[in-house]
């Protein structure tokens, strides 16, 4: 008698026979990067915009940061691959976070999130994450580079975000004095909204839920502040325009570290609902 098929693996698709064509790993997922982030007072009322029901405005509805990063990242069950493959270990991001609540609860959603790995974007969105794919560069800075030495006062970073051909931000900080990781602005709570339309175009959607993403042994060190600023751009496939009239409140530069062990289910969105 034949032995039963086992049948493919994978903790996403493309399932295959051993696991290994899986676009994500099983979490937990470790990360660590370094960021430039520039806090903005934008109109409340744009804010509230893109917040999905059942999110609310948070504490301080007007205060959102932007955010450009390149991060390290690994999975718990391999680690090595940032030795064997380090460009599948490497990415960037762009990110737009707004503050909300959820029946009380202070936290943070990311309407708005661009990476430039694929693996990178679906690990996104099965976490609520709305990311596209995009091109993401940060300046380097050197202790040896004769014009852009390291990390001090006067020293200038600048991240930029394009796609499809077309610039869609830009955030960017002089540096003027160290301060402290908990001078960094609090996000409290990640809120992601998970959502598949269903294959009938007719029908509900097939998932619609918000979620909350949870990260446990988070570390700051290296933390610089300085003058901020951000420009949009009026790209085609996107709607940051709204924020162009803004104030700069506080700008940073620093490095972090933490590790994403998975989320929780805390509300699903009716039928009906967008």
């Amino acid at each position: 008698m034949d032995a039963p098929v086992r049948p493919p693996q994978g903790y996403t698709l493309p399932f295959s026979p051993e696991g290994r064509a899986a676009l994500v790993d099983h979490p937990p997922w470790h990360f660590a990067s370094d960021v430039i982030q520039v806090v903005l007072r934008v109109d409340a009322a744009e804010v509230a915009r893109l917040l999905p029901p059942p999110l609310e405005p948070g504490p301080e509805p007007d205060r959102i940061s932007v955010r450009v990063t390149e991060v390290i990242s690994v999975s718990d069950s391999d680690s090595d691959l940032a030795y064997r493959q380090p460009e599948a270990t490497q990415y960037g991001e762009a990110i737009v976070t707004v503050p909300c609540q959820y029946k009380g609860e202070a936290g943070v959603y990311l309407p708005y999130i661009w990476t430039d790995h694929d693996w990178s974007l679906l690990r996104g969105w099965l976490n609520g994450w709305p990311k596209k794919i995009g091109q993401i560069r940060m300046t380097r800075l050197h202790p040896l580079h004769p014009k852009l030495p390291f990390v001090g006062p006067g020293a200038r970073l600048g991240g930029v975000l394009s796609r499809h051909g077309e610039r869609v931000l830009f955030a960017g900080v002089t540096l003027r004095e160290p301060a402290r990781p908990e001078d960094l602005p609090r996000l409290g709570t990640y809120f992601g909204v998970r959502h598949l339309p269903s294959v009938d175009p007719g029908a509900p959607p097939s998932l619609n839920e918000v979620v909350r993403v949870q990260t446990q042994g988070r570390k700051v060190s290296d933390v610089w502040k300085g003058e901020g600023e951000v420009r949009f751009y009026p790209a085609e496939n996107e709607e940051l325009l709204p924020f162009s009239r803004h104030r700069v409140e506080s700008a940073f530069y620093f490095r972090s570290g933490w590790t994403n062990p998975g989320g929780s289910l805390v509300d699903r969105i009716p039928p009906g609902r967008p």
